[in-house]
């Protein structure tokens, strides 16, 4: 009997196997959110090209629902810029420029014209755009990816080599943005600065929409849970408008939504390739 009672002995002062928790110290809060994460939130990144790895996002809402395309761009590698066309596609902008990645940016009237600061390789092409809400993503001479308000853009703007503006702040300097407001759910995408000055680029899926209040707590969060990590981010043009392509050597990430006037893309630098094709 002596063995017995020396395992149920075990069995009770042992301190039991808790299920697997996943997530920060924050988690159980976050999953009471609604499109809140749950299970494992994968981290890892798969590399598409040198300097350019994307992840998606599958723990937030729906099992089985893809949440969020993003990409990682090393701009020590990468040249990023704006252009302004007729109406295209991002998959179409960065075809014609031999680009291998294209976000969709500024909103437009009614006439197609875009609305708000666009500068290409250092060039204004279309004014800036006052308002209290929107927001401008900017890469600066040295290479440095800022979000500013429209009234701080006469201090950046000579040094800006690229920029668009277009929706509202989510995350400023490592905290969610509280005067944002929800008006309906859509897809969404825009551009995402982390604490160490990486920039990230994201999109939902056409049929996966979400309020802003949801986009931009998925921005703040930690990767861990199913987050961005921001420590600035702002909206792009969303809805239908969302254009979103990304292709490496094996891979290719496609939303075509509307044809728009203004994209981002980025492709190598010409030192990047000559560097490669050496090795």
């Amino acid at each position: 009997m002596k063995p017995l009672i020396l395992l149920l002995l075990t069995l009770f002062s042992t301190p039991q196997i808790i299920a697997q928790q996943y997530g920060s110290k924050f988690r159980k809060d976050y999953e009471k959110e609604k499109n809140g994460p749950h299970g494992e939130c994968r981290t890892s990144w798969s590399k598409l090209q040198s300097g350019f790895d994307y992840r998606a996002i599958r723990c937030l809402g729906d099992e089985d629902d893809l949440d969020l395309h993003v990409v990682r761009i090393d701009l020590d590698r990468w040249d990023v810029d704006a252009v302004v066309v007729d109406r295209a596609t991002s998959r179409s902008v960065a075809r014609s420029r031999d680009a291998s990645f294209g976000i969709n940016a500024n909103f437009f009237d009614s006439h197609r014209n875009p609305i708000g600061a666009v500068i290409r390789d250092g060039d204004v092409v279309n004014a800036p755009h006052e308002s209290s809400w929107q927001s401008i993503f900017l890469i600066d001479d040295e290479g440095t990816p800022r979000i500013v308000m429209p009234s701080s853009w006469k201090k950046y703007r000579e040094q800006s080599q690229m920029a668009v503006q277009a929706g509202p702040r989510l995350v400023i300097g490592g905290h969610l943005n509280r005067s944002i407001k929800n008006n309906y759910a859509a897809a969404r995408c825009g551009v995402c600065i982390k604490k160490n000055g990486s920039l990230i680029f994201f999109a939902t899926p056409a049929d996966r929409k979400l309020h802003i209040t949801e986009i931009a707590k998925a921005a703040r969060r930690d990767e861990i849970d199913g987050g961005l990590a921001c420590h600035d981010a702002m909206l792009f043009d969303g809805g239908h408008s969302v254009n979103f392509f990304a292709e490496g050597d094996d891979r290719r990430i496609s939303i075509e939504g509307d044809a728009v006037p203004v994209h981002i893309f980025a492709k190598r630098h010409r030192s990047s390739d000559s560097d490669s094709q050496s090795k």
